[in-house]
């Protein structure tokens, strides 16, 4: 039983993500269960190394020393981003968002940042632990840092599905189905980027996925939305999302080309 769960366990733990994520939707109970990744992870990982594969995972998560530009990069890359996507709408001859926060409420921008990081609370942190702080190493020394990144990518946004046919969700708000190919676009770009990262720092899931995660979790709501803490979310620009993706997806090319499809990986490291 050990040996077929530690060959097949990167399959099995997508596998199980989905049966424990999307129970809910089975059910005809509306959303997922954010913390699926974070409890296939554990149970795999038991399954397959015993304790040692549980620490694996803590060590990943636990890892912050890293040079400071890292932290630099994985904080404000995403506004970036953002803000290029921003431009290129404007350009298009579309509105650009009001950034109610940046112009107005700039302290809240840091309070949007905790909200998002709170671990009990946080999608970054139970999703993070179970893909970046598991998954993504697994799926590097098998199938290569590129090849690797567009599995877990891939997944990254498609096992969200269940959210875009939830009305009151962010998923929806962004254009529900029709936008759903785009984001999981979005999600393959920003996980090249998390898997450069992840390279650099020492193999953290802490920075490149849990702090990398949260970041461009905020900035999407400070740059992309008209949205304010506490008050109702107002209707969203899909053209503007289709935009950003694009960009993100674009960098992530860009990043595969500069580092010949490596991200930074070196099997001795």
């Amino acid at each position: 039983m050990k040996n077929i769960v530690k060959k097949y366990q990167i399959i099995i733990f997508f596998i199980v993500t989905l049966i424990i994520g999307w129970f809910p939707w089975y059910m005809g109970q509306g959303s997922i269960i954010f913390a699926a990744p974070l409890i296939s992870a554990l149970i795999v990982a038991f399954l397959a190394d015993g304790w040692e594969g549980i620490l694996d995972i803590l060590r990943r998560m636990g890892r912050w020393r890293a040079n400071w530009r890292w932290y630099v990069f994985i904080l404000f890359s995403p506004a970036v981003l953002y803000l290029v996507a921003v431009g290129v709408h404007v350009l298009l001859g579309r509105t650009a968002p009001q950034f109610p926060l940046l112009r107005e409420n700039q302290y809240f921008i840091l309070i949007t940042f905790i909200v998002f990081l709170l671990p009990w609370q946080s999608s970054a942190f139970l999703e993070e632990v179970g893909f970046r702080g598991y998954a993504l190493e697994k799926l590097q020394n098998k199938w290569g840092p590129l090849a690797g990144t567009l599995i877990l990518g891939a997944f990254f946004g498609a096992w969200l599905l269940p959210e875009f046919f939830q009305p009151d969700s962010f998923q929806s708000a962004m254009g529900g189905m029709s936008f759903f190919p785009w984001f999981v676009l979005t999600e393959i770009g920003w996980s090249i980027l998390m898997t450069w990262a992840y390279n650099h720092t020492g193999k953290s899931a802490l920075i490149a996925g849990y702090l990398f995660h949260t970041a461009f979790n905020t900035w999407t709501f400070v740059m992309l939305t008209n949205a304010i803490p506490g008050e109702d979310l107002p209707a969203l620009d899909t053209t503007l999302f289709i935009i950003a993706g694009v960009v993100v997806a674009l960098a992530g090319v860009v990043l595969v080309i500069a580092t010949k499809g490596k991200l930074g990986y070196s099997e001795a490291s």
